[in-house]
């Protein structure tokens, strides 16, 4: 880090230059990243004690974002199918194949239930338990995050060289931009800044509280990605192996999807690490991690044979043909916006930095226009062509997203008069009418509520955690343009986020997926009956989108779960069966006892035999 030395005409030079130009010294003050870099207060402290608290002050930030004390219930599609396979395959069943009621059903792969089921056999069955993977996965996103910026010097200058553009970086080439082996304090700094903004962004908390296969698969993207940039001449063979290693993996998690970020981070590995491509150690790697994929798929083929391993390859042909999620070749154009706001806002700046040929700090410009906009923007591209389109693809643009705009926010923060007072001002003003909503719905009898037609019921929590959510966010960004130290103005940027997703995610918004039902299923005469016996199904074939939904939150919340049976006539005097179309079925049974149906739980009635 180069610090201003004041007296000297250098430093004079250095104060001229504008705010979005200055990103060495800090004007007035330590920024809140600096907290986290071997230059803060706590590295002062006894040998020891400074990493002590940077992992109180770390547990403060992160944990209430990633652990709610809210009930977790299941979305259906698509956690609670794998939360249902995993418990098949705890409970007993095959392992080889993802089950529907006994069948082999190959439309994905197997990693994310192995992984679930693993979780069940060690801690129980429990919703919070299928969770675990997924908030294992965030964890090791934010810290590889972390590593990956600091690793490209975002946020660092070169020694010696103001502008951050060494002479290695104008020399170009395979490796020429080495970093040294310890990152600088700056872009140790900027690398919790941009974990900080990835745990903030509305699109990757949401993924993070899924029991789904986005979260392990970002978290194995961004291993191989973290090795291959420190897989630089010189560098251990480890990193090369690990770079191979992780794309196995991968293919277990989500299938052919693995092809994306690989034909995306093709361009960098072959105009900087191109001499990994002769290397043992990477070739090694690919063959240790695809090991275990080819023993699944060897040992399946025999079990099933090909025409039903082959449902794999037919999901892949359906999903690129299918019109059933499509959304336009410019869909990602605006949902990733839309999800990533407000901190896309601040990425594009940096992109469009990037793409002028300047660099976020360092001297390896090379490798971030290569990492940081280039992978990004093919991925975009891949999945713009692709023709099914969902939110959850774009997850895996969100930590180069994060990088960038934690770079650009910290060189606003320390602008000085050169920041732009419109800016500071629209943002405030924004965050006046959050503040403003936020009182509307606190306020009694909620009249924005009442204007819109809203129903508290239909929100966990209620009305609260939400005024109270918009009413933090909006009243920190009132602050903003009142801030002239970076720790202050960073503190009012981003607070307000970190208050208001906090109370969200304690309220449930992120946990508690179908609260309704699990309060209808948590009716004692309902849990007495179900916990008489195993529960069958009763189900025709083929079920709607909303019946299969339906049935597959019902069987999780069902202790002991029976056999898919073709009829009533097929259950024994006093069993339980979950049954669509109560009414026929009180017509074909006269013995028929209806333990539970409504509205809450649809078409769907959990009925039981008389003796």
């Amino acid at each position: 880090m180069i610090r201003p030395i004041h007296r000297t005409g250098a430093a004079r030079a250095q104060r001229r230059l504008s705010g979005l130009a200055a990103i060495g010294g800090f004007r007035g003050g330590r920024t809140l990243g600096d907290w986290f870099s071997r230059q803060s207060w706590f590295s002062k402290q006894p040998w020891g004690a400074g990493q002590a608290w940077r992992a109180w002050v770390g547990a403060l930030v992160f944990v209430p974002l990633l652990l709610s004390a809210a009930p977790r219930s299941f979305l259906a599609h698509d956690e609670g199918y794998y939360a249902l396979q995993a418990r098949w395959i705890s409970e007993g069943g095959p392992w080889l194949a993802p089950l529907w009621w006994g069948e082999p059903v190959f439309d994905r792969t197997i990693g994310v239930q192995w992984l679930i089921a693993g979780a069940y056999r060690l801690l129980g069955v429990h919703a919070w338990v299928a969770h675990l993977p997924s908030l294992v996965a965030a964890v090791a996103c934010l810290g590889l995050t972390a590593a990956l910026a600091r690793q490209l010097g975002v946020g660092s200058l070169a020694a010696g060289s103001p502008s951050g553009s060494g002479a290695a970086e104008r020399a170009g080439g395979a490796g020429s931009a080495d970093p040294p082996a310890s990152p600088p304090p700056a872009a140790s700094s900027m690398g919790w800044l941009s974990a900080l903004l990835l745990v903030l962004t509305p699109l990757w908390i949401n993924y993070a509280h899924l029991a789904s296969q986005d979260m392990p698969l970002l978290a194995l993207e961004l291993l191989g990605l973290y090795a291959l940039v420190r897989a630089r001449p010189g560098a251990s063979p480890l990193w090369t192996l690990l770079a191979g290693l992780s794309v196995g993996p991968a293919f277990l998690i989500k299938g052919f999807m693995v092809a994306v970020p690989l034909v995306a981070i093709a361009p960098f590995i072959w105009l900087q690490r191109r001499q990994l491509l002769v290397r043992p150690a990477l070739w090694l790697g690919l063959v240790l991690g695809w090991l275990p994929v080819l023993a699944w798929l060897g040992l399946s083929l025999a079990e099933f044979g090909p025409e039903v391993v082959g449902g794999l390859v037919g999901k892949l042909l359906y999903l690129s043909d299918s019109d059933v999620y499509g959304g336009g070749p410019f869909y990602y154009l605006w949902n990733i916006p839309a999800n990533t706001a407000p901190w896309v806002l601040l990425a594009l700046v940096g992109w469009w930095r990037l793409g002028r040929g300047q660099q976020l700090g360092g001297t390896q410009g090379r490798e971030q226009r290569l990492v940081l906009l280039l992978y990004p923007l093919l991925m975009l591209l891949l999945l713009s062509a692709f023709r099914t389109k969902t939110p959850y693809y774009g997850l895996q643009l969100t930590p180069m997203l994060a990088i960038v705009a934690a770079q650009v926010l910290q060189r606003w923060s320390q602008a000085g008069r050169a920041r732009p007072r419109g800016l500071a001002w629209g943002l405030a003003g924004f965050g006046g009418l959050l503040a403003l909503a936020g009182l509307g719905l606190l306020w009694p009898r909620a009249p924005l509520a009442l204007a819109l037609q809203l129903d508290p019921a239909q929100l966990p929590g209620g009305f609260l955690p939400y005024g109270l959510a918009a009413l933090a966010l909006g009243g920190s960004w009132l602050l903003i343009p009142f801030g002239r130290q970076p720790r202050a103005l960073l503190a009012a940027a981003l607070l307000g986020p970190w208050l208001a997703l906090v109370l969200l995610v304690q309220a449930g918004l992120f946990s508690d997926r179908s609260g309704a039902l699990r309060l209808a299923l948590a009716e004692p005469a309902i849990v007495h009956a179900l916990g008489q016996g195993p529960v069958a199904v009763v189900a025709p074939e083929p079920l709607s989108g909303e019946a299969h939904a339906q049935l597959i939150l019902l069987a999780l919340a069902s202790p002991q779960l029976g056999p898919r049976i073709p009829s009533l006539e097929a259950l024994p005097a006093g069993g339980l069966a979950w049954v669509q179309g109560v009414q026929a079925a009180r017509d074909r049974a006269a013995k028929l006892e209806v333990v539970a149906s409504g509205e809450t739980l649809g078409d769907w009635a959990l009925v039981k035999t008389r003796p």
